[in-house]
């Protein structure tokens, strides 16, 4: 893996990016994250972008490229526990993958050898993450942006290919990424329940961002949010987006995040 995390940060320099790849501890495991610093080196803002399933940090490479955002702050994209961290095995417990956003925050205030402001970023699966782990780090979590949030347990679905992916025989051949993404799209419904009761401890400010024409994640999802959140929350509403807008339509996020970025107060 450490051959491959070069190979990726060459590919960013050649694109006159110098991103870095860091491991952060979290018990007797390993939280790999891309990280670029910001442009103005007074900040002490940063982005944290958290994949969904399947999916890797590499997903928001054209953030961590974007200058308009570094201009701002910093950005880090974490691969996620059973992704690129702890590879091939699904871990289905937020609470922990909530602490592995925790370690890579501990670990990034260690490199930059001053405490940061951060603004929590999660797509799909990623979006509980990033909301959990906002939880008692309110000192330090300055806002949470959902992108197309998977958060309810009664709206996730299990689509029929899902349960095809889920058969011995297919299973068998699956590489590890989509094992284990599989294997977190059967049991996220459990996972959400669990922690269905934590989300009115939330005291950051919240965006949630979701497109009508989402076809894998609800979008009644944000109405789940608004019933749930005590927390000041704002909604963005994409009548004709579906679930993969921060690729097909990247502005979307970076106008967001920029705006984000010019109130937070450091």
């Amino acid at each position: 893996m450490e051959k491959e995390w070069k190979n990726l940060e060459k590919k960013y320099l050649k694109d006159g990016v110098p991103m870095k790849v860091y491991h952060a501890a979290l018990d007797t495991m390993e939280v790999n994250y891309l990280s670029v610093n910001a442009l103005d080196t007074t900040s002490h803002l940063t982005f944290i972008f958290i994949h969904g399933a399947p999916g890797s940090a590499n997903d928001f490479g054209k953030f961590l490229k974007n200058d308009s955002i570094r201009h701002l702050g910093s950005v880090l994209s974490v691969e996620r526990l059973g992704y690129g961290s702890e590879k091939g095995h699904e871990i289905d417990d937020i609470s922990l993958h909530a602490k592995s956003i925790h370690a890579v925050m501990d670990d990034w205030d260690k490199i930059k050898g001053k405490s940061q402001s951060y603004i929590l970023v999660g797509h799909s699966y990623g979006g509980p993450i990033a909301a959990y782990a906002s939880i008692g780090e309110e000192k330090r979590v300055n806002h949470i942006a959902l992108l197309a949030p998977a958060m309810s347990a009664e709206l996730e679905p299990m689509k029929w290919y899902s349960r095809w992916a889920q058969s011995k025989v297919i299973y068998s051949i699956l590489p590890s990424s989509f094992k284990v993404a599989t294997d977190e799209k059967a049991h996220h419904a459990a996972a959400l329940k669990i922690i269905e009761n934590d989300w009115s401890q939330i005291e950051v400010p919240t965006t949630i961002v979701h497109g009508k024409k989402d076809g894998l994640v609800p979008f009644a999802n944000m109405e789940f949010v608004e019933e749930k959140w005590k927390a000041p929350l704002e909604t963005q509403v994409l009548e004709k987006k579906g679930h993969i807008f921060p690729f097909t339509d990247p502005e979307i996020v970076v106008d967001l995040l920029i705006q984000l970025g010019n109130r937070t107060e450091l």
